[in-house]
C-alpha cells in the first residue's frame, strides 16, 4: 500500500512539472515573438478592453474579494488588441495574487495625465507592495520576488517587452505594505515601423 501512494505522489509531481513546464514553453514563445509576429493594430477602447480583462479573470478577482474601480471614459488606443489583452491580464493578476491578509482589497484602473502625448495608464492595488530595490528586477526574465507563488516569472518581462514594441514604456511605484501602481504609456498611434509580419 505505502508504494501505491508513493508512486500516486511521484505520478502527480511529475504531471506537475510536466504542466509547469509546458506553461514555461509557451511563454517563452510569447516573449519570442514580441516584435515579430504582431496581430494588425486596432483603435480599441480603453474601457472595453478592460472591462475583457476583469471578466476572464472574474473567478479569481470574486475569491480574493476584490473592489474593482475603473476610470470611466478612458481613451481609445490604437493597439494590437490581443498583445494588450495578456498585459492587462498580467497586472491585473498579478495585483489580485499580492494582495496578501489587505482586508479590503482594491484594484483600480485609470489614467493619470499624459507624457509625450500619450496616456498615462496605471493598475494600482492596495497589496503588499514591493520594496524599492526589486521595483527594476521584477521586469527581469525568471526574476520572481517569491518562488513560492505560481507563474514562471515571464509575464512582467512580456508586459514590458510588448508596451516597448508599441514605443510605450512601463514602471511601478510601490511600498512594502502600501501596494503598488503599475504605469504605462500607450500611443495613441502607432509607429510607422510597427509592421506585421
Amino acid at each position: 500500500m505505502g508504494d501505491k501512494v508513493r508512486l500516486e505522489k511521484d505520478m502527480k509531481r511529475i504531471v506537475g512539472a510536466t504542466e509547469k513546464m509546458q506553461k514555461l514553453l509557451g511563454d517563452l514563445l510569447d516573449l519570442s515573438r514580441v516584435g515579430r509576429l504582431i496581430n494588425k493594430p486596432e483603435y480599441v477602447p480603453f474601457n472595453a478592453l478592460v472591462s475583457d480583462v476583469i471578466e476572464l479573470l472574474h473567478g479569481r478577482i470574486t475569491q480574493g474579494g476584490i473592489t474593482m474601480v475603473v476610470q470611466d471614459a478612458l481613451p481609445t488606443v490604437q493597439v494590437d488588441r490581443q498583445r494588450f489583452f495578456e498585459v492587462l491580464q498580467n497586472l491585473i493578476d498579478n495585483a489580485a495574487k499580492f494582495m496578501g491578509d489587505q482586508p479590503v482589497p482594491k484594484i483600480e484602473i485609470g489614467q493619470r495625465g499624459e507624457i509625450n502625448e500619450m496616456p498615462v495608464f496605471f493598475v494600482r492595488d492596495n497589496g503588499i507592495g514591493i520594496a524599492p530595490e526589486f521595483t527594476e528586477k521584477i521586469f527581469g526574465l525568471f526574476d520572481k520576488l517569491n518562488a513560492q507563488t505560481e507563474g514562471t516569472g515571464i509575464g512582467l518581462t512580456l508586459v514590458k517587452r510588448i508596451i516597448e514594441f508599441h514605443g510605450g514604456q512601463i514602471w511601478v511605484e510601490s511600498k512594502v505594505g502600501e501596494g503598488a501602481t503599475f504605469f504605462f504609456t500607450v500611443p495613441n498611434g502607432i509607429d510607422p515601423d510597427m509592421k506585421s509580419g
